[in-house]
């Protein structure tokens, strides 16, 4: 499957190229609010969690399979996990590091693990938090020099009161005290049931989280120039002013470039919940532009747990997308910034129960997504590959998109661009059958009444995939 995206008035046009998905793990081996990094081969490490017993877990990609699962939690630090919480993960080179919060939650500390070659084998466990008698939730990691991850997590006054924001710095092999970096700027107390992401790169650091007080749930950030152990400066980072007095259970994720950080969160403000994107200096959080990543969309259209991933000006959001109790995985790009976000393609073929909770990694011009599949009680995977096209027109924005209609339907599709072939396939991504195009229409009468996918492939064989209902 191919996307399209016009780069000016040049002969040159980005596509992406779409890989088949792969199972990360057996059915029902957990699926757990999935993360994804690369290590230094450039091999996706995915993280996961399970219930009954609740444990974390770790496989590593090849690009044509994944290698059976490995327990990252242990006897002693069973974590908490759950579809909207759990555990973190990140990499720099072949090190890669997973935190975890032990349970109980109210008397057991933050831990992490470390492994040396990629994923594959890990380290004993270390603690992050001192003896202090608080109580830690939601903890988030990066890690930009190996030997230095940052971790961020929730800090609680016993009995769960005066919830903020806190870093820790690994020096030395330990992790020093913890530094405060939502109480001296965020009003009131943050958002004691959403998560957090802690940002580094080089001697910068950013962290963000949402924030409650006066019932107001945005996304507040802190920044760091001495590579985490200090927070000298702290904003607000969000300007939907979302009145709320409940719990969203939502968090925001970002990257850092050169000196800016560019960042996503799901907001209730208006119509309905939405996913935007930001940016900002990321040495002082002065804000830069923010928008809707899919403008337009339906109030009732419900999108959450956003996650970007880039380098530069090339960027990708993924979200959870639910319309009528259907959920699906969506996924957005660009090349030129965020003003020049795609419109939006589905990343999972399969269409068959909840597809939830993604996460996505970027690295040498590809993408690597990740996301529960709930009716098979698995992860998936999926990379998509930025490829160039040299010397052909250049494609307008309103030419690059295909548009079928009506949809739903009962009878006949009409498409709109030169495509010659058509392919039908089920929900499931089966192929049902294919068909050369003499028309700017297809007849679809025969089919039972449900979810399609239609497979377009135009002379040059690029293709798009786009999704239909037949009543």
């Amino acid at each position: 499957m191919l996307c399209l995206l016009s780069l000016g008035t040049s002969a040159q046009t980005t596509f992406l190229n779409w890989d088949s998905p792969l199972d990360v793990n057996a059915e029902d081996q957990g699926t757990l609010r999935p993360r994804i990094v690369l290590n230094g081969d450039g091999d996706p490490v995915v993280l996961w969690g399970a219930f009954s017993p609740a444990a974390n877990y770790v496989a590593v990609g090849n690009g044509a399979s994944f290698a059976p699962r490995i327990e990252v939690s242990t006897a002693d630090v069973i974590p908490a996990v759950a579809e909207w919480m759990g555990s973190s993960i990140a990499s720099a080179g072949n090190v890669v590091w997973v935190v975890m919060k032990a349970t109980p939650e109210e008397s057991r500390p933050v831990y992490v693990r470390r492994s040396d070659d990629g994923g594959y084998t890990w380290g004993d466990t270390v603690r992050v938090e001192p003896y202090d008698g608080l109580v830690s939730r939601f903890p988030s990691i990066d890690a930009s020099d190996p030997e230095m991850p940052l971790v961020q997590y929730m800090q609680f006054d016993s009995g769960y009161y005066g919830a903020r924001q806190v870093v820790s710095r690994m020096m030395g092999g330990s992790f020093m005290a913890p530094v405060q970096v939502s109480t001296p700027f965020a009003p009131g107390e943050v958002c004691d049931c959403c998560p957090n992401q802690v940002l580094v790169r080089g001697n910068t650091a950013v962290t963000l989280y949402r924030n409650a007080g006066g019932n107001i749930r945005v996304m507040w950030g802190a920044s760091s120039l001495d590579g985490g152990s200090s927070f000298p400066n702290g904003s607000v980072v969000d300007n939907t002013a979302w009145p709320l007095d409940a719990c969203p259970s939502s968090g925001p994720d970002g990257y850092l470039t050169g000196d800016s950080v560019r960042y996503v969160w799901m907001s209730g403000a208006d119509n309905g919940t939405k996913v935007y994107v930001g940016s900002g200096q990321a040495s002082d959080l002065s804000l830069g532009g923010q928008r809707l990543v899919q403008p337009g969309e339906a109030q009732n259209t419900q999108q959450n747990f956003p996650r970007i991933a880039g380098s530069g000006d090339t960027l990708g959001v993924v979200w959870q997308q639910s319309q009528a109790g259907q959920y699906e995985i969506l996924f957005s790009w660009s090349v030129t910034g965020m003003a020049g976000l795609s419109e939006p393609d589905t990343v999972n073929m399969d269409l068959m129960g909840p597809q939830k909770t993604p996460d996505i990694d970027y690295a040498n011009g590809a993408f690597h997504i990740v996301w529960s599949e709930s009716a098979t009680g698995q992860v998936r995977y999926r990379r998509a590959v930025l490829n160039n096209i040299v010397s052909v027109p250049a494609l307008s924005g309103g030419a690059s998109r295909t548009m079928i209609w009506p949809n739903p339907t009962e009878d006949r599709l009409t498409i709109q661009g030169d495509w010659t072939v058509a392919e039908l396939l089920d929900v499931r991504g089966r192929s049902i059958r294919r068909e050369r195009l003499r028309s700017r229409s297809m007849a679809v009468g025969d089919l039972e009444p449900g979810i399609y996918l239609l497979r377009l492939t135009d002379p040059s064989g690029r293709t798009t995939t786009q999704r239909f209902d037949k009543r």
